[in-house]
């Protein structure tokens, strides 16, 4: 007698015998062409999200697939014209094989080494999305299967995803939000070809709206771990301020409308001529060109005193934990602030500016411990800010800033270049003769500004050698750092210690938000005088020439140079003239600032400080509860996943006895056909061997009824229609007919197998006729 493996063993020979003798199927992948040029268009869509991120050969590459993709579905379709009508074309398409697979392959190499020996230009970030639009692009070249197919729209997924990487703006979000939408009916489509689009819409609409509460949560208590990678600066640098500064460089500045960060002050905002936003210093100056000196560069582990006013802020600027500085850098030389006034606390969301210098007003400091201080009190960040940064500071505007001047720091505010600017350099030094009060000198030159033919415009004249004589002497034309620059010269040469400051002034409030949005255009240069017992003091002697910019902003002239200058066919000026469009664009601008304050500005700080203060509000009671809570849910949980480990366990033992018997009729020249049901392989036993009836088919009705469960497609159709109740009541019957498998179901079908074997076994003996 034949044991069961060998009698298993017949059968899989037998089956793999009969299944020779069926004609081959080509493997072959058909759908309506209209989901064709889906398929197409919105991989253009996908791959566009990135297009500014992409190296210039791919982009050819990535043009090259769409287009070739592109001609032959249309040449198909004009073949097709000829013989039948397109649109029995669109309603079943095979997809073409366009290139050969040797072909393919070689491009999966070639484009693979491209990209790896790319990959010191783009960094790592860049190189593994290129790699990842790379096999998307790819891939449309194979798909001989719907797995491919369904892989094809996946990546197309991760491909618009990623692109919020480089751009987390409020539209561009919604909008790549909308695209993965449509890669998403894209692949229910796929899933349920034959489900009406308003069903697969209103299903798509359930779980986007059912999967809102866990992004939710994920977003605010998921870890925000710090990426291994950096986003690079190379090809996305944009528009702003530069360590060094050319006469005419903040002018050309100026023509920007780009925002360069937002302000929100938990208190009343101080006036706009307060509103000095510094960025950076520039003392060393070689004739033409401002630049960053060392010393005021360096990072500083400040020493400060206060009035009585604000001693209570003392200790915590005092406090090398608060004012997160390294051991390295408290090893400098430190700078001397005395605290006076009041204190004004605000946070700056600021730009991409592949830079590391920040924002603020004077005095500042930040708690954050990637925000760091120099020498010359501005702000600097710990890395490069390639991406939205949001940080607080506290300023005090009436500190004093460096009561006391170092010898170092005194050389490099009053080095001069005797070869450069003589003429600027002589009336600094008859200045100096005039006055011997450095008060005096300096209201005197600020006099001269106010009271000479000076203009302030955007559109100076071209100065060549010399440029700061030419300027004061002859041109008497400039924007913020021609003033700003003779002014600082001219003090040197009198011997004040002095230097420029860039950065920002005023901004513009937006009421529908309560904040001050800083654009690129309010760039602005000033300067900063040493005067004894009083510190560095800020002078702006644009405010002599052109005091509207000071107190308000941009006047109305200044704003039509700018469009003229910039050429634009709607100037900012015309558009903001309409009642209208004024308030739409505040409202447009307020939503995008409360996204990317509480969205994009939520990083592992304030994650941390969210969880804090919940933590903190729960009581004991409450703690208890939520423990007892997340014990019952693990234990719920894992009698769940018990049922479904004990339910596939009894499937599988179904689905094993009933190939034990298959294998058994096989091995007595009954052979079920790949065709054949379970239920109609029954009814061939009944009619040929009516002996085997009896057990034969309390096996298949078992095997049928507990394996396959005739209502699963019912159920799979329930669900695509989105007709949850009925899908839960057919999943709780799914559920009892699984129960009913335990037990005595197992042991009937094994005691109807044993019976099965024995009756043949009996006739095989004879002992029992057919």
């Amino acid at each position: 007698m034949m044991t069961i493996k060998s009698a298993a063993k017949t059968y899989k020979l037998s089956r793999k015998t009969n299944i020779a003798k069926q004609k081959p199927l080509k493997p072959c992948l058909k759908m309506t062409g209209k989901m064709y040029f889906c398929l197409l268009f919105f991989q253009l869509l996908n791959l566009s999200t990135l297009v500014f991120q992409f190296h210039l050969l791919y982009l050819l590459f990535a043009i090259f697939v769409l287009t070739l993709q592109l001609i032959v579905h249309v040449k198909i379709a004009r073949k097709s014209s000829h013989t039948a009508r397109y649109s029995q074309l669109l309603e079943s398409y095979t997809l073409p094989k366009v290139l050969p697979s040797w072909l393919v392959l070689l491009l999966a190499i070639s484009g693979s080494v491209g990209i790896a020996i790319a990959g010191q230009e783009l960094g790592l970030l860049l190189s593994m999305i290129h790699l990842l639009c790379f096999a998307y692009s790819l891939k449309m070249f194979e798909i001989p299967s719907r797995k491919d197919l369904y892989q094809l729209v996946v990546l197309g997924i991760f491909v618009a995803v990623s692109s919020l990487i480089f751009v987390q703006s409020i539209y561009f979000s919604l909008a790549v939000i909308v695209l993965v939408l449509g890669n998403f009916m894209i692949l229910l489509n796929l899933f349920a070809p034959t489900m009406a689009l308003s069903a697969q819409t209103k299903l798509l609409a359930k779980l986007s709206v059912y999967s809102i509460p866990f992004a939710i949560i994920l977003f605010i208590g998921f870890p925000k771990l710090s990426p291994f990678w950096q986003v690079p600066s190379v090809k996305s640098a944009k528009v702003g301020l530069s360590d060094s500064v050319k006469i005419g460089d903040i002018a050309k500045l100026a023509l920007s409308n780009e925002l360069a960060f937002r302000v929100s002050f938990q208190n009343k905002a101080p006036a706009h001529a307060q509103l000095y936003w510094r960025a950076m210093v520039l003392d060393d100056f070689d004739g033409t060109t401002w630049r960053q000196g060392k010393l005021s560069s360096m990072p500083s582990h400040l020493q400060v005193t206060a009035q009585d006013s604000v001693s209570n802020s003392l200790n915590n600027l005092n406090n090398p934990n608060n004012l997160n500085f390294t051991a390295a850098e408290s090893r400098k030389r430190p700078a001397m602030v005395e605290l006076r006034g009041s204190a004004v606390d605000y946070q700056i969301i600021t730009e991409p500016s592949f830079q590391s210098w920040l924002f603020a007003l004077d005095f500042a400091n930040s708690d954050q411990g990637d925000v760091g201080q120099r020498n010359d009190f501005s702000l600097f960040y710990r890395g490069i800010v390639n991406q939205t940064l949001s940080y607080q500071v506290t300023s005090y505007p009436e500190a004093v800033l460096s009561a006391e001047l170092t010898d170092d720091v005194r050389a490099s505010s009053l080095a001069l270049t005797s070869a450069n600017n003589p003429k600027l350099l002589v009336k600094g030094q008859q200045l100096r003769r005039l006055y011997r009060d450095d008060k005096q000198l300096i209201n005197h030159v600020l006099a001269d500004f106010n009271q000479n033919d000076y203009f302030y415009t955007l559109q100076p004249p071209t100065l060549t050698a010399n440029s700061l004589d030419q300027f004061y002497f002859d041109t008497r034309a400039g924007f913020c750092e021609h003033y700003a620059s003779s002014f600082t010269y001219l003090m040197r040469a009198a011997g004040i210690p002095a230097r420029m400051v860039v950065g920002y002034l005023g901004g513009e409030f937006n009421p529908k938000g309560n904040y001050l949005s800083v654009y690129q255009r309010n760039a602005h240069a000033w300067s900063e005088v040493w005067l004894p017992n009083k510190g560095w003091q800020r002078i702006d002697p644009t405010a002599a020439v052109d005091l509207e910019r000071v107190e308000s902003g941009f006047s109305s002239n200044l704003m039509q140079q700018q469009a003229d200058l910039s050429s634009d066919f709607f100037s900012a000026q015309a558009l903001k003239s309409m009642w209208w469009y004024r308030q739409l664009s505040m409202q447009i601008d307020a939503i995008d600032y409360q996204w990317t304050r509480w969205v994009i500005g939520y990083n592992a700080q304030q994650q941390s400080r969210v969880m804090a203060d919940f933590l903190a509000s729960l009581t004991q009671a409450k703690n208890l509860f939520y423990l007892l809570s997340t014990i019952l849910s693990l234990t719920l949980l894992l009698f769940f996943l018990k049922r479904v480990k004990a339910s596939v366990k009894t499937n599988d033992k179904i689905k094993d006895i009933y190939l034990k018997t298959l294998a058994l009729m096989a091995q007595h020249k009954l052979i079920k056909a790949r065709s054949m049901t379970a239920k109609q392989f029954a009814e061939l036993v009944t009619t040929t061997r009516p002996e085997l009836a009896e057990n034969f088919t309390i096996i298949s009705a078992c095997f049928e009824q507990l394996a396959y469960q005739h209502f699963d497609d019912e159920l799979e159709n329930s669900v695509l229609n989105g007709d949850c109740k009925k899908a839960i009541a057919l999943k709780q019957k799914l559920q009892a007919a699984q129960k009913l498998a335990q037990g005595k179901q197992i042991k009937m079908l094994q005691r109807s197998y044993r019976q099965l074997r024995w009756t043949l076994w009996l006739i095989k003996l004879g002992i029992k006729s057919k």
